[in-house]
């Protein structure tokens, strides 16, 4: 589904649970809403994080050096508009994903619902359910809150770059490098840049994080939907 960085494999086999128990009537109605509601939701927030995360390699690999100066300043603003929606539309994917899981459970869904909700929720009447060590936030997720919520409510990121330049088969190529600031609440003449040397590399990495961790909290669903031959669980 997400060629090259992750197949996600068990979310096209929740899918086809999903239709099994539908064809078979053994899902109610608003269990099936909420699935269309949630689980589509997810698949848009990933194909969107895909996208800008593209469209940033290609900017940063095709823009001419003398662009990056230019008086239009339209390089700066590109690369932060799209670190900006990958970001946020990772953000989203974790909390739709904790919508997803609970409407799975059948678990009335509060007016707000952030990731940790669903472990905390779920917790409360199934302590023992195996769910629960795959709604722990990952050990990647501190680092990668703190940077949407920087770019959310505070300075850019986008201050600084480099050019990297490698020659391959007598073909010179060039992409642009921009770290992300190991704090990114520091004024920006405070900042330094020693974790997260390449925004590409770091978003690319993350990406892939989150496509299997999607896909290992959806393969642990179709375990208790195949056990259970029912939703909700």
């Amino acid at each position: 589904m997400f060629s090259p960085y992750h197949h996600c494999g068990n979310t096209t086999l929740l899918r086809e649970q999903v239709s099994r128990l539908t064809a078979s009537g053994s899902i109610p109605d608003n269990i099936m809403r909420l699935h269309n509601k949630y689980h589509f939701a997810l698949i848009h927030k990933l194909r969107s994080s895909r996208a800008h995360l593209d469209s940033l390699h290609r900017l940063l690999s095709e823009t001419p050096p003398q662009d990056i100066v230019g008086q239009s300043n339209d390089f700066h603003f590109n690369a932060n508009l799209l670190i900006d929606n990958f970001f946020y539309s990772m953000g989203s994917s974790m909390d739709i994903l904790a919508r997803e899981v609970l409407s799975y459970y059948g678990i009335p869904l509060p007016q707000v619902v952030y990731f940790h909700r669903a472990r905390n929720l779920i917790s409360r009447t199934r302590p023992g359910d195996p769910i629960l060590r795959f709604l722990s936030d990952p050990s990647w997720k501190e680092e990668f809150s703190k940077y949407r919520n920087a770019l959310t409510h505070e300075l850019l990121i986008v201050g600084k770059y480099s050019l990297d330049i490698s020659v391959d088969g007598g073909i010179q190529r060039q992409k642009i490098v921009i770290p992300l600031p190991d704090n990114p609440r520091d004024e920006i003449d405070a900042r330094t840049y020693s974790k997260n040397k390449d925004v590409l590399q770091y978003c690319t990495k993350t990406f892939k994080r989150i496509l299997s961790f999607v896909n290992q909290v959806h393969g642990e669903i179709v375990k208790n939907i195949v056990s259970n031959n029912r939703l909700p669980i």
